[in-house]
């Protein structure tokens, strides 16, 4: 079998990153993968004009070159490769990758685990510290949000009788091993509270949870199609008691505040949820229609106001952009595949919305959107519209979304004064961060 090689190049340019919540996702998302890049993009031109309008920034690309380092990991084709920082500022980077073959009445896969301490620079394999276990991409690397070192790896052991955690405590150090009671069907959610409290679904739709770090697991519900960790350690779950999670727009919103040992339903007739902020939103059922409508609370459930927005049909979806405690970006899609919607802008009520940018790109095919929040300055966001000639641009506001605007080019790049003045709009600045999901 073939064999190939994956570059590792770390520099010291940051990606963009970005983050969203959509509401049509019907599990929680288990797997991201990151990519930025920015592009200068051409439209067509006429003749007698010349090719390259732009001269690059003087020094960047050999200031680049001495500070990226560069890896290979080989690898056999058809493989995925997983990266995970381990702590804030530690230099610690984990990298798994995985082949995994189905064959007829088994299957065959192989994962290797490599770490390093220099932020990438250089990686040792410590495959040995898991027994050289399959580890399912789809599980990943699970690090705690609390930078405190704590790393979970899932592993295969089909074999002998089901499923096994790798748990560290020590950045990766030194690994134990836990067998798991169940089959998981979604990675691991660590409470962001307490990074020993953790939260899983399993194949046959039981809610499972640990207390110690994943030594120890109990079930505290059955029939759940979506768990969220909720504000002080509360936990947030649709369930339906005939045991399907396809039948949306009949499924119950419950909620716990003591780890499974009561519940309350806090909403009826859900098609999903999304948590944001001091805000709960459920995407709800109209009667008898095909409808749904938004509601949301500012109290954790206890009480409902309907959101001043656009209702959607079952080809339709909403989707949170961002949201903090005073406002709330929703993307609402268009009817049709257009893969482009509207954002609308909360107040800090989260009920009235006012419409904010039209033809925001967002594909309902890779659930891809670039919306950004630039988290050094306030009120300032950046996401990617379709324009009207089919062409992707990025806008920018600096007033939480009151007025968008084009993102122009650099001050100090040097562009054709003859280009420019015929066609001021020939270059685009595209900047582009996608997150993959598995569902």
């Amino acid at each position: 079998m073939n064999s190939v090689c994956y570059f590792l190049a770390l520099g010291l340019l940051s990606p963009v990153l970005g983050r969203y919540q959509q509401e049509a996702s019907g599990l929680s998302r288990v797997r991201r993968q990151q990519s930025a890049r920015l592009v200068s993009e051409r439209t067509e031109h006429s003749g007698g004009l010349n090719e390259q309008t732009c001269t690059a920034l003087h020094g960047v690309e050999s200031a680049l070159l001495n500070n990226t380092s560069t890896f290979t990991f080989k690898m056999r084709s058809l493989g995925t490769l997983s990266l995970a920082w381990v702590g804030d500022g530690s230099g610690v980077l984990l990298v798994l990758t995985t082949f995994h073959v189905p064959l007829f009445m088994m299957r065959f896969g192989q994962s290797n685990l490599y770490r390093s301490e220099d932020h990438g620079k250089t990686f040792k394999d410590v495959t040995d510290l898991i027994n050289h276990t399959f580890i399912q991409t789809d599980f990943g690397i699970a690090i705690s949000p609390d930078h405190s070192g704590k790393v979970i790896l899932t592993g295969d052991v089909s074999d002998v009788g089901g499923f096994r955690l790798f748990r560290s405590q020590d950045f990766g150090l030194s690994f134990e091993a836990t067998d798991l009671p169940f089959v998981p069907l979604i990675q691991l959610l660590y409470n962001p509270a307490d990074g020993n409290t953790l939260l899983t679904l399993s194949i046959t739709l039981d809610l499972w949870l640990s207390e110690d770090f994943g030594a120890t697991w109990r079930k505290i519900h059955d029939n759940v199609c979506l768990v969220r960790w909720g504000p002080k350690s509360s936990i947030y779950f649709t369930n339906n008691n005939n045991g399907s999670c396809n039948d949306k727009g009949a499924l119950d919103l419950r909620r716990t505040d003591d780890y499974g040992r009561s519940f309350q339903t806090i909403a009826t007739r859900v098609y999903s949820f999304v948590l944001g902020g001091k805000f709960v939103f459920v995407s709800v059922m109209t009667g008898a229609s095909t409808e749904r409508v938004i509601h949301v609370s500012v109290d954790g459930g206890d009480r409902w106001n309907m959101a001043q927005l656009p209702a959607v049909n079952h080809q339709q979806f909403y989707s949170i952009l961002s949201a903090n405690q005073d406002t709330i970006f929703m993307h609402v899609d268009d009817l049709g595949d257009s893969g482009v919607g509207t954002i609308y802008v909360s107040d800090d009520r989260g009920t009235v919305f006012s419409k904010s940018l039209e033809r925001h790109l967002y594909t309902t095919t890779g659930s891809d959107t670039d919306f950004n929040s630039v988290a050094s300055l306030r009120g300032v966001y950046m996401t990617s519209v379709l324009t009207e000639d089919g062409e992707v641009e990025t806008v920018i506001t600096y007033d939480q979304g009151a007025t968008w605007q084009p993102l122009h080019q650099p001050q100090n790049s040097v562009c054709n004064a003859e280009t420019s003045t015929n066609r001021p709009n020939r270059v685009r600045q595209i900047i582009s961060a996608h997150f993959y999901v598995n569902q």
